[in-house]
Order: structure tokens, then C-alpha cells, then sequence
């Protein structure tokens, strides 16, 4: 009974900031591969997105993406020849005894309770101390689609960790209490972050 009762009440994610670098037309940075919507990171919600934005964001972009697809014709006309066959089952060292399932909430977990709405700079060096303890599962055989997105949000876990240490000031959803103000003169900016090359 809400008259009575506290109605219970949690933040929550619903939205990542963030992802594939593209431009104004969805293009990222391998020709004529394009993307648009939550994975992307376009720069129009600059530090905190607006409700339902993102469906704009996905409609505007998709549209635009379909137009320079259209535009270059060429690649309608190219014929593919050969067959590529990949495999993501690459032997790396076969390291028994971790179980993606315990790990994946072990971080899920670390990442909340230090990296969530409130972060500081000793928070988050000991949140990469423990993703580092963790990297060895990229470089184990990773054989399921578990293991796969294990590895994924290991990768992503330290890439959000380093943006947060890296940006010494608060905005939009990034709050820092060990550096409560904005500093437009130092952080007006985006970081990117690139993973391998």
C-alpha cells in the first residue's frame, strides 16, 4: 500500500554512453561498415541522454546510414568470390578452474558497487586491480558464447574503469566525490578508448 509503504525505488542502467566511434553519417572507422543506435557512440547526447532520444537517435541514424548506402553503389556491384571461413574457437592456453558464471557476477557486482553513480579515484584503481586478476580469461580458449561475453564485459568493464579514473571532474552521469565540479577548461571533451588495432 503506497499510502503506507515506501515504494521501493533503485537506479538502474538502461542506457550505455558510449561504444563504436562513427561519424554524423554512421560510419565507422572500417570502410563501409556502419552502425547506429545503442552500440554506437555518435557524440549528440554529449554527457547524459534524454528520454526516448535513442529511438531518434536510431531512426535519424539508420535513415542516414540507408542513404550513403544507396549512394555508393558499388558495393550492390561487388562480387564475392571466395569464402571466409573463421573461427573463433583459436587455441590460447587452455587455463581450467574459472567459471564464467561466478566471475560474471563477481564483476557485475564490483562494477555496481564501485563503479555505478558514485565513483572515486580509490574505488576505481582497485576495480582495475581485480579486472586485471581477471584478464586471463582473454586469453584462454574460449569455446561458448558465455565465455565470449565473459571476455566482453571484461574488456568493457576495464575500458568504462579507465574513462572514469581518466575524467577528474563530474558530468552529465559521471559523477566523481572526490572531484564534485565541472571543469570545462580541462574535460570539455570526449576520451576514446581503442582495443587492439
Amino acid at each position: 500500500n503506497p499510502e503506507k509503504e515506501y515504494i521501493p525505488v533503485a537506479p538502474a542502467a538502461h542506457y550505455t554512453m558510449g561504444g563504436i566511434k562513427t561519424d554524423t553519417w554512421g560510419q565507422t572507422s572500417l570502410t563501409n561498415l556502419y552502425a547506429c543506435g545503442e552500440c554506437t557512440s555518435t557524440g549528440v547526447h554529449r554527457a547524459n541522454r534524454l528520454a526516448s532520444n535513442s529511438l531518434l537517435e536510431g531512426l535519424v541514424f539508420g535513415n542516414r546510414i540507408t542513404q550513403k548506402i544507396k549512394e555508393n553503389k558499388s558495393l550492390f556491384s561487388q562480387k564475392i568470390d571466395e569464402e571466409i571461413n573463421i573461427s573463433y574457437n583459436i587455441p590460447r592456453g587452455n587455463i581450467q578452474g574459472f567459471d564464467p558464471k561466478q566471475i560474471k557476477k563477481e564483476l557485475q557486482k564490483l562494477m555496481w558497487n564501485k563503479v555505478g553513480i558514485i565513483r572515486n579515484s580509490s574505488d576505481l584503481k582497485k576495480t582495475l586491480q581485480k579486472i586485471s586478476e581477471w584478464k586471463f580469461v582473454l586469453k584462454s580458449e574460449l569455446k561458448t558464447a558465455k565465455d565470449f561475453e565473459l571476455a566482453n564485459l571484461i574488456i568493457l568493464a576495464d575500458l568504462i574503469t579507465n574513462s572514469a579514473l581518466q575524467r577528474e571532474e563530474s558530468r552529465g552521469a559521471h559523477y566523481r566525490e572526490d572531484f564534485p565540479d565541472r571543469d570545462d577548461v580541462n574535460w570539455k571533451k570526449h576520451i576514446n578508448l581503442v582495443v587492439g588495432e
